[in-house]
């Protein structure tokens, strides 16, 4: 790797330490989906890009409460529990820490024709509550 080679030859090892293990963080985006029922529900998922789905975390609300995979005030901790995407859909679903139960699923379905392109799906919680969202993949 260039940048460990840098780093053992010497000179400024500590900035081009630094520059090498920030590279990592250029190679991310986000999904983040909105409800299209007027409410507050929403989920914010850091991702990879990478040749298969890479999560980073995620935050996600039904309106009332919060739950992350991030250390967040008042937040309820859920961890990544399984996740697909392909060209047509993304299946993701998290679950509490203690591996007992999803908490928050995403099911999105992806349509592209030649000068558009569409993410809709559906964003539910333990308990039942279940929201149409409209979402950004980038």
């Amino acid at each position: 790797m260039p940048c460990i080679r840098h780093v053992i030859n010497g000179t400024g090892a500590a900035l081009v330490a630094l520059l090498c293990f920030a590279m990592p963080a250029a190679a991310s985006g986000a999904i983040v989906c909105n409800a299209s029922d007027g409410s507050d529900a929403s989920i914010d998922i850091e991702i990879g890009h990478l040749s298969v789905l890479t999560m980073l975390g995620a935050t996600a609300t039904d309106g009332i409460a919060v739950w992350s995979t991030h250390d967040i005030e008042n937040a309820r901790p859920m961890i990544l529990g399984q996740g697909f995407m392909d060209d047509r859909q993304v299946l993701i679903d998290f679950i509490d820490p203690n591996f007992l139960s999803a908490v928050v699923s995403l099911r999105l379905f992806q349509m592209s024709g030649v000068k558009s392109y569409a993410e809709a799906g559906v964003l539910s919680f333990a308990g039942g509550a279940v929201f149409p969202v409209r979402c950004d993949n980038g």
